[in-house]
């Protein structure tokens, strides 16, 4: 299906282009690349012991194992026909040492750096740059100096006060060859920045580097409309092009923030052929209606979160997406927070062994607000505000299935809103696992943001009260505290050591700019796998219904399979 834009490049359904994969799914690091590759829209992937590309438009070689003369020949033939070729690091090292496999990938003779951390960065303009970070940091051992003077740089590092060139293309007969010289460590190949930067290479020997614009139109102006707009005219591959709402000041004033058209009715909007995305930016009560709606008019979806209020509604909404083989997604941004980041990573890397436990908490002693998210007919309760970031991440860290939720909650001081002041949701998992979500307005003492046990250790985060401390125009000094949720906490990792137990305070990553919607465009544009899959919001929806089905009962615990 074609969807046209203001004279934009056409936008089209990528197609699956099938890749042979020359490398052993049981080897360390193997598994979940490919399973990276698979999670796409693009690629359909092939392991093979044997490089016959025969019915394949796509090789990619990982493994060591040297091709024989018949493979030798075949992916000669391959490329000639116009096939792509891409060859990783622990593959690199092999083609090396022989000579025709060195003279097919066009490879000079290179050498292989110590272990270091590496600056890796994406040449800008060119096959793979599109979207990514100026710079990631990935540990390996690179090959250096492979590159032969008429190839294309793709990527580079920097390397004693030069910039080195570990990944590049060569035309290859009617085909394409890429090499990257990065991908040798087992480690690297399931870290994510390293498999996106596979999957560009795969595009690039491809041939894939039509970049359509897609367009964006809003549904809804309210408290976040600034942020969506402002991430998506940020984004490269993306334009904003409509804003849809109702009231007239809140148009007013998207016309002159954003300089973008604008509109009072859904049906102006879905009817608007220059919009390919629309961001459904209303209250959780009419999310379910709107998303419908947006994808029966063959838009692709982008809805705020919670997905849903009921389950039966988010089990409706992917549905409609299937049949409408659109794309549908919800705006879990906290998922790049830089201390969920931090601790979804250690606990990837096993460093306290397998988690078990989990209690995490959100509040203070405040007042509530007095928007729609405190309306429990609109806002769903207490549970679907912070329950649908919190309750997200549990789930996420706890991949197995729910078996038991149990919640309870408090009324006791802020009756001008419907909201309970407090709410507590318990979890039982398949495995024996617990996790708990607290959200209070009256606590008047804080608890971790988060606190999880594992086999080998814990990760404790505790909140950071920072002040920002700044100067009137009379050079009075001014200071404002933030609220909790506004800085990210620091993250402590405990081991037991002898007695008592080793502490480490890890750096907390850098907040990924855009990232929600550079993946949308991703996805979108290149096939890369979506971020947040509706069916996990669809998850987390389940959960918070159970919840509320729980405290309606008095506490009772429900027994599901979630």
């Amino acid at each position: 299906m074609e969807r046209r834009g203001r004279g934009r490049t056409a936008v089209t359904e990528p197609g699956r282009l099938r890749v042979l994969v020359d490398a052993d799914r049981e080897e360390a690091g193997v598994a979940a690349l490919l399973h990276y590759l698979e999670a796409g829209r693009r690629f359909e992937i092939d392991p093979s012991s044997r490089l016959r590309p025969a019915g394949h438009q796509l090789v990619l070689v990982v493994g060591d194992r040297p091709p024989d003369a018949e493979e030798v020949a075949a992916l000669r033939d391959h490329l000639r026909a116009g096939g792509g070729v891409v060859v990783l690091g622990g593959a690199l090292a092999t083609w090396l040492r022989e000579p025709a496999l060195a003279a097919l990938a066009g490879c000079t003779s290179g050498e292989q750096a110590p272990f270091s951390e590496l600056r890796v960065r994406p040449v800008p303009g060119r096959a793979v740059s599109a979207r990514l970070d100026e710079e990631v940091l990935l540990r390996d051992r690179p090959w250096l100096g492979c590159a032969p003077p008429d190839a294309e740089p793709l990527i580079t590092v920097p390397w004693r006060f030069r910039d080195e060139v570990v990944g590049f293309r060569l035309e290859a007969g009617a085909g394409r060859q890429v090499c990257l010289g990065l991908g040798s460590s087992p480690a690297l190949l399931a870290e994510p920045a390293f498999q996106q930067l596979v999957h560009r290479c795969l595009c690039a020997a491809a041939g894939l580097e039509a970049t359509p614009t897609l367009g964006v139109g809003l549904y809804g102006y309210g408290a976040i409309g600034r942020e969506h707009a402002e991430a998506v005219a940020a984004t490269e591959g993306l334009e904003l092009r409509r804003i849809c709402d109702r009231s007239p000041e809140r148009r007013a004033t998207a016309e002159a923030r954003h300089g973008t058209s604008t509109c009072a009715s859904l049906d102006a909007l879905l009817g608007d052929p220059s919009v390919d995305v629309v961001v459904v930016g209303l209250p959780p009560a009419a999310h379910a209606r709107s998303v419908l709606a947006c994808l029966t008019a063959g838009k692709h979806v982008v809805c705020e979160k919670p997905f849903a209020i009921r389950e039966a509604d988010a089990e409706r909404m992917v549905a409609a997406a299937e049949r409408s083989e659109r794309v549908l997604t919800v705006y879990q941004s906290r998922r790049w927070d830089p201390d969920f980041l931090l601790t979804r990573r250690l606990l990837d890397r096993r460093r306290i062994g397998s988690p078990f436990y989990m209690e995490s908490f959100i509040g203070g002693f405040s007042h509530p607000c007095s928007y729609w998210h405190s309306h429990e007919p609109i806002s769903g309760g207490a549970v679907y505000d912070w329950g649908s970031h919190y309750l997200d991440w549990v789930l996420l860290l706890f991949p197995g299935e729910v078996v038991r939720v149990r919640a309870s909650a408090h009324k006791r001081v802020w009756h001008d809103v419907t909201n309970a002041d407090q709410v507590r949701v318990d979890l039982r998992f398949a495995g024996g696992e617990e996790a708990s979500f607290l959200q209070s307005n009256i606590a008047a003492a804080l608890k971790p943001k988060w606190y999880v046990l594992g086999t080998e250790g814990a990760i404790v985060a505790d909140w950071r009260l920072e002040t920002v401390k700044s100067r009137s125009w009379t050079g009075d000094l001014l200071e404002a505290r933030l609220q909790p949720a506004e800085s990210p906490a620091l993250v402590r990792v405990y081991r037991p050591d002898g007695d008592g137990a080793a502490v480490e305070v890890p750096p907390l990553p850098a907040r990924p700019r855009n990232a929600f919607y550079r993946n949308l465009a991703d996805h979108l544009l290149l096939g890369e796998p979506l971020a947040v899959d509706p069916r996990e919001a669809w998850r987390n929806v389940a959960v918070m219904e159970a919840a509320t089905r729980s405290i309606a009962a008095g506490g009772r615990e429900q027994d599901v399979r979630i």
